[in-house]
């Protein structure tokens, strides 16, 4: 009769096996069998529930994409705690380099426009930053205009708007997402901006 470990490494080689060979019904196991514990852990780092939940969600679509790879695993539970690493670890690299960005802008903001230059590369960033706002769907756009130019607290947002906090900061949350993904990804027509490209592109 197989000890607890044995039978627990002979299940965990049965599924690599069927993952490798692209069973859903095996994917679905694994993540029902691992994904709370995966969420413990990220959520320890991260301490925010949409973020844990969408980090664990990306974890699994690695490994559903890469499960070839698992020909050369030794433990399942080992390498999604691996991915649900790594993953954490890019999360925090990227508030570190948006940050860096924002600190840029305001600093940027705050000095005097002497050159046409200059002048220019704060009217073409103007542009930009409205079209990322007015592409937002209405309710992210809504809550967006209303933090930011009209800086009402989450409170009086969720009274305007009729939602709840937790809701307003959801919104938020995707507005800013969106917006910073647009920018970056047109950013590099401003080609004048060599400091706020290093930012975003090193």
């Amino acid at each position: 009769m197989l000890r607890i470990d044995e039978q627990n490494s002979h299940e965990d080689n049965l599924l690599k096996e069927q993952l490798v060979a692209g069973n859903e019904l095996a994917f679905n196991r694994v993540y029902h069998k691992t994904n709370r514990s995966i969420y413990n852990a990220v959520m320890a780092y991260v301490k925010n529930e949409h973020i844990a939940i969408e980090l664990v969600q990306q974890v699994y679509i690695k490994l559903w994409n890469n499960r070839q790879k698992l020909k050369e695993v030794r433990s399942l539970g080992d390498y999604l705690f691996v991915i649900a690493k790594n993953l954490t670890l890019d999360h925090f690299k990227k508030i570190t380099v948006e940050t860096k960005f924002l600190t840029e802008l305001m600093l940027r903001g705050n000095e005097p426009i002497n050159t046409t230059a200059e002048k220019i590369e704060e009217t073409e960033y103007e542009k930009l930053l409205n079209h990322a706002i007015g592409q937002l769907p209405p309710q992210q756009k809504e809550a967006w205009l209303l933090i930011n130019e009209q800086e009402l607290s989450y409170a009086e947002i969720a009274a305007k708007m009729n939602i709840s906090k937790l809701t307003v900061k959801r919104h938020l949350e995707l507005s800013r997402k969106r917006v910073r993904e647009y920018l970056k990804s047109h950013l590099q027509a401003l080609i004048s901006l060599p400091a706020v490209l290093f930012l975003f592109f090193k």
